[in-house]
Formats: structure tokens, sequence, C-alpha cells
């Protein structure tokens, strides 16, 4: 395990309506795509914490971890992934918490692991990508490192009503980790592909 443990938060509150199927449990190289997101986050992880629509097969999933698991419940209903990561930075147990997609098989250790040796002096590590078609710098908020000290920012802006990830980024300080960061441990972009088609999935299951 690593030397300082994180909690990490898995966001499976999607309806995959796009992939037809509910697409975490889809085998992917063997295995449901859930279980490819855990294991590689399993050398970072103190504790598993399941954001989820599906409570009961999560809890069965978060006994079998060889770390400890539990399904959290969102405090504000119906307000999607924002609620979700204010859910886990209040059940956390370590003070860094990884916000993490549940559809993103191909998380990269090394990334995760730099990205929190960045955390000291922030509240808030957060990938930025290159957009493919725009040039535009996009944030990665669903694939970054919390500190706890954001839930009360968290829950103010969702008190007012907000629902975008990026709403309470202004109100924290924030340690971007540049396209430049990240392409010298990721250069081809894999950690942040999300499998959200049939489409998506025939090319997961091909880069495998």
């Amino acid at each position: 395990m690593f030397e300082d443990p994180i909690s990490v938060l898995i966001l499976a509150g999607g309806r995959s309506r796009r992939m037809g199927q509910d697409k975490i449990w889809m085998a992917l190289d063997g295995a449901p795509m859930i279980e490819h997101v855990i294991g590689r986050m399993l050398p970072v992880a103190g504790e598993f914490l399941f954001s989820a629509n599906a409570p009961e097969r999560f809890a069965a999933l978060a006994r079998a971890l060889p770390v400890p698991g539990r399904v959290i419940a969102d405090r504000f209903p119906d307000a999607g992934p924002l609620a979700g990561i204010h859910a886990g930075l209040l059940a956390a147990r370590h003070d860094l918490l990884l916000a993490l997609a549940a559809d993103m098989p191909f998380v990269n250790l090394a990334l995760i692991q730099r990205m929190i040796a960045l955390a000291d002096g922030f509240d808030a590590v957060v990938p930025q990508t290159v957009h493919p078609e725009t040039g535009e710098i996009t944030w990665e908020p669903l694939h970054a490192i919390y500190r706890r000290s954001c839930a009360p920012a968290v829950a103010a802006r969702l008190a007012a009503g907000a629902r975008q990830v990026l709403s309470f980024f202004a109100d924290v300080r924030i340690r971007p980790f540049s396209p430049v960061e990240v392409a010298a441990l990721d250069p081809d972009g894999r950690s942040f592909f999300n499998v959200n088609t049939p489409e998506d999935w025939a090319q997961a299951s091909g880069r495998r």
C-alpha cells in the first residue's frame, strides 16, 4: 500500500443510457470494468467509497475488498457528481480523497501518485487536458484529488443550487495538473478515456 493511503471515491451514479445497459458491470478482459478501476487504485487506497444508484450490488463488492469499503448516500439528492463528491468528502477517513468516475478503466497509477505528491498546500489537484477538437484546456474534475477542507465550499454551492463540479473551484486552492505534466506520465491520455457508448466499449476492448 502507498505510504500515505488516501480515500478513493468511485462515482457510479450514471444511468448508462447511451450504452443501453449498466456498463460498469460489463466484462472487460474477463472482469467487470469496475474491478479494473478498483484494481489499479488498490496500491494507494486506504479505503473505497462508492456513490452508486445500486447500493446493494456495491455493498457486496465493498465487503469483498482487501481494504475497507462502504457505500455512501448523497446529502443532496439528484444533484449529480457534485453531490457524490460532497458525500465522499464527509465520509472519508483520510484527508485526501480521489474522486474517480467508474467508467475510466485505464486510470494511471503513476499519474495519481504524482497528483498526491503535489497536494501539499492545496485543497485540490485537478488534471487539465486539451480538447481534441477545439484545442481548449479543459478540467478533469472526476479524476481529481480533493482535500476534506473542500467540503464546506462544495456544500455551499450545492445549497445555492449549483450542479457543476467546477462551481466551487473559485472557492478553494486548486493546483492545476497541466496537460504538459499529464503527458509526461500519460502521453496518450488513456487515463481520461470514458466508456459511454458501444463504440467506446469496442475501443476499450481493443486497448487492453
